[in-house]
């Protein structure tokens, strides 16, 4: 004769797993699934913006740092570094801030796109009374992007050097 108590809690953990599955299934659909109501036409998405350097757009997908930012603001001169944390994939970044430079007037001066994704890669530009150098490093669950922006010397018309 079979034991009707191992019967009924056979039934319960069956239907607490389906439960369990179903709702993970669910879950993993609004996290990082094909389809959310982030992507529907029409929803509010967020919007690049701009902040301390009023000349350098900011991905809306990254958040300030606060921790990590020294900002100095003086009579017609803003300088420091500004660190943007969050995950966003590296050549995204890199994309982003080349295309987003080059539309506020900043001239790329140069770029080293590290080999991997664990050590830095840098983008630098110049405009004329100021250098920027922006840092993209991944870590293991954010990424963070620095921003330095530093004065040129006067009587210097570029960063590079010339024979």
């Amino acid at each position: 004769m079979r034991n009707p108590d191992g019967r009924i809690k056979g039934i319960i953990l069956a239907a607490a797993l389906a439960f369990f599955l179903i709702t993970g299934l669910a879950g993993c659909e609004t996290l990082g699934g094909t389809k959310s109501e982030s992507s529907e036409p029409g929803a509010a998405q967020p919007t690049n913006l701009y902040r301390d350097f009023k000349d350098i757009l900011l991905p809306a997908e990254m958040k300030v740092d606060d921790k990590r930012t020294y900002i100095v603001q003086g009579p017609g001169l803003t300088t420091g570094i500004l660190t943007l944390k969050g995950y966003v994939e590296r050549d995204s970044l890199i994309d982003f801030f080349k295309s987003a430079m080059v539309r506020d007037n900043w001239t790329e001066l140069a770029s080293f796109k590290s080999p991997s994704k664990d050590t830095s890669s840098i983008l630098v530009f110049q405009k004329a009374d100021r250098t920027a150098i922006i840092n993209i490093h991944e870590e293991a669950f954010n990424t963070y992007v620095e921003i330095a922006v530093a004065p040129m010397a006067p009587g210097t018309s570029s960063g590079m050097m010339t024979n």
